[in-house]
């Protein structure tokens, strides 16, 4: 059976940035929890996989916010697999206003990963089986290698940050929302406070832990995009390769 999410929120001032717009790692988070919401119904939440010794891992995820809703607003999130794979599965979001207006979309690729192992292994068949939903328009397969991966990068700014408690999930890795929070606060104070971003384009590379020491490092692209790398300052492994892209507020 297929399954689409469909979550009500009205946003309190907590989900909220400095300007009264949704907090871009608020609205990531309520994705994810109306993610695991659509995977329990599914048969295939956290707990199902962790069951069989297995856990979720976010490898893909492009938002792009097309109008911000605001606090006070209630919004609608909906959210449902679009295509399963060998490796991945693939997953849509999209968020509307009470009168149906898109305010926001996103699409995203997961992988599964052992608990023991810590690797990444195929979809197993619990999953590889489940039917997504045919009456909806998935949005275009994110590439598993967006061009800012695979070019040279050399940072004109570096922040370090060092993993704290309330930065690690279930899994016992840092949660995938927590990354995006230190980019965002890696952005110069001009365009914090008159620009507003458009479209955040995440590669999830490998785990981080509690008290790791990281690097968050950026560079100008265009005027308008910037393109971040968050480094782990032991090995010198990429955590995460991101791409922004900001509009004037």
């Amino acid at each position: 059976m297929a399954f689409i999410q469909t979550d009500t929120f009205t946003l309190r001032g907590y989900e909220c940035d400095a300007f009264g717009r949704m907090s871009i790692p608020a609205l990531m988070n309520l994705m994810q929890e109306s993610a695991n919401r659509n995977a329990i119904d599914y048969g295939i939440g956290i707990a199902d996989l962790a069951r069989q010794g297995y856990g979720w891992m976010l490898m893909r995820f492009c938002l792009r916010m097309h109008q911000y809703p605001r606090y006070g607003q209630t919004i609608r999130l909906m959210t449902y697999p679009t295509t399963v794979e060998k490796y991945f599965i693939h997953r849509d979001f999209r968020v509307l206003a009470e009168d149906g207006t898109l305010l926001a979309d996103a699409g995203s690729m997961w992988l599964v990963f052992s608990m023991e192992k810590r690797s990444m292994v195929p979809l197993p068949d619990f999953i590889r089986s489940l039917s997504p939903p045919n009456t909806v328009d998935p949005l275009p397969k994110l590439p598993v290698k967006p061009d800012f991966q695979t070019t040279a990068f050399d940072p004109a700014d570096i922040k370090n940050v060092e993993v704290g408690w309330l930065s690690i999930d279930q899994n016992q890795h840092v949660n995938n929302v927590a990354y995006v929070q230190w980019v965002i606060e890696s952005i110069d104070n001009e365009r914090l406070q008159t620009c507003e971003l458009a479209e955040v384009d995440l590669v999830y590379r490998t785990e981080s832990h509690w008290r790791d020491l990281l690097q968050v490092q950026s560079t100008p692209e265009t005027e308008e995009s910037i393109r971040h790398r968050i480094v782990h300052t032991e090995t010198g492994k990429d955590v995460l390769l991101a791409r922004t892209r900001w509009r004037a507020s």
